[in-house]
């Protein structure tokens, strides 16, 4: 879920008051934040990343056109985008990112002020399933006041949170895959049976990663790379 909208429209003030929002809760709030900076300087204090941690969410990316703050490298393709969330924030139960308005499959949330908002966003940049203004225009999407942070909140849990169990994911060749219930318990059961056969199992193991990689045609046998990941 992205929040997208103009410089100075006040996107950060929003996210940080749904962070704390959700964190006083108890869950666990990963939050994303895109720069058109090469690189940029996190932690200090009064720059948005600070100030996202100080509302609580864990962990916290800034996102630069040459590295990421978690120093993935440059990330260029949107599968990038994906596999770097599946690894970084996959014990997240929200994951909120502030920019990312050129990735036609992440669902956006737009920002908008009067007086800042010459255009809305959603008139021309795809995946926008809401905004956030201080005024009320005729638009297909749902409309929510700045101040409605219960509303949105309720909103964003209603649509896009999922509670899955078990909990199962796979990702090939940096992309994850939508798993149907059956597939991820027959998934989830081949893998326990085989793991109640090796020695050195912990019983209440928790959680489960796989890697499976093959030469590339470039390499040995002419197939192509591929990996994966499970968690129980």
């Amino acid at each position: 879920m992205a929040f997208i909208g103009p410089h100075a429209v006040g996107k950060t003030t929003l996210l940080t008051r749904l962070v704390h929002f959700w964190v006083q809760r108890g869950w666990r709030i990963g939050v994303l934040k895109s720069t058109k900076e090469g690189r940029g300087a996190t932690d200090q204090p009064g720059t948005d990343t600070s100030r996202y941690r100080e509302a609580g969410a864990e962990p916290v990316a800034l996102w630069a056109k040459e590295e990421a703050v978690i120093y993935h490298g440059p990330l260029k393709r949107e599968s990038h985008f994906w596999h770097f969330i599946f690894q970084h924030f996959g014990d997240c139960d929200l994951v909120l990112a502030e920019g990312f308005k050129g990735l036609s499959s992440l669902p956006k949330i737009e920002v908008a002020r009067r007086e800042v908002s010459s255009n809305l966003l959603l008139e021309t940049v795809p995946g926008v399933v809401a905004l956030v203004s201080d005024f009320r225009p005729q638009v297909s999407v749902p409309v929510f006041d700045l101040e409605d942070i219960e509303g949105l909140a309720r909103f964003v849990e209603d649509r896009f949170y999922r509670v899955f169990e078990p909990s199962v994911e796979l990702v090939v060749d940096q992309k994850p895959l939508g798993l149907n219930r059956y597939v991820r318990r027959a998934l989830e059961g081949v893998v326990t049976g085989f793991l109640k056969s090796l020695r050195g199992v912990p019983q209440d193991w928790e959680e489960l990663e796989i890697r499976i990689k093959i030469p590339s045609k470039a390499g040995k046998g002419g197939k192509g790379q591929r990996s994966g990941r499970e968690e129980g």
